[in-house]
């Protein structure tokens, strides 16, 4: 028979859901981890989910507060064009920089402070949407700018054969320089012994 008044969960502790537990409760949590008790154990002691305990600490070592975080409505904006400025510079100054790192310099100097820092993955959604790919376009840019004419590869300049110039025979047309060349040594094979005509 369930009670009125809430559920019981799997450690028989009687809790109302979507509701956050009572503050009585969650400053004993605070207080039984102060003391170096395993959130397991404080989970079985207080009959609450372990899940429960670890989001309740966690909130404590991130805001120092016990009390619960708002019911639904939406979380400030933490996407200000401000932080996107700082983040666009980050990255002009180093392409390669990653995400977990813009977060970092963020916090370490005082554009945002753990209460609006933004994820990791809401400053690669501005990386992506907003920001694009800056380390392909300064490399476009840079191309742009430098250009280097390209190198010109001579002809069959991996196998140059010596060439003695031959005059070419009365009647036959005179043809470029590279097709003209004759080997100097002699061929151990020709056409007719390759054949078979003698």
């Amino acid at each position: 028979m369930e009670p009125a008044f809430g559920e019981v969960n799997q450690l028989g502790g009687v809790f109302v859901n979507g509701r956050p537990l009572p503050n009585a409760i969650r400053l004993r949590i605070v207080e039984l981890a102060q003391l170096g008790i395993r959130p397991c154990d404080i989970s079985r002691q207080l009959r609450v989910s372990h899940g429960c305990v670890s989001k309740i600490l966690a909130r404590y070592n991130e805001t120092g507060s016990i009390l619960p975080g708002a019911i639904g409505g939406s979380k400030p904006r933490v996407t200000t064009p401000t932080v996107v400025k700082h983040i666009r510079t980050y990255k002009q100054r180093d392409p390669g920089i990653f995400a977990w790192e813009i977060r970092d310099r963020l916090l370490a100097d005082g554009v945002c402070d753990k209460f609006n820092l933004p994820s990791v993955s809401s400053i690669s959604r501005i990386l992506r949407n907003k920001i694009g790919n800056l380390s392909q376009q300064s490399q476009y840019e840079s191309g742009k700018q430098a250009s280097h004419p390209q190198p010109t590869i001579p002809y069959n300049h991996l196998y140059s054969y010596p060439t003695s110039k031959v005059p070419t025979p009365p009647g036959m047309p005179t043809l470029p320089g590279h097709m003209a060349m004759h080997r100097i040594w002699p061929s151990s094979h020709s056409v007719t012994d390759i054949l078979g005509i003698r």
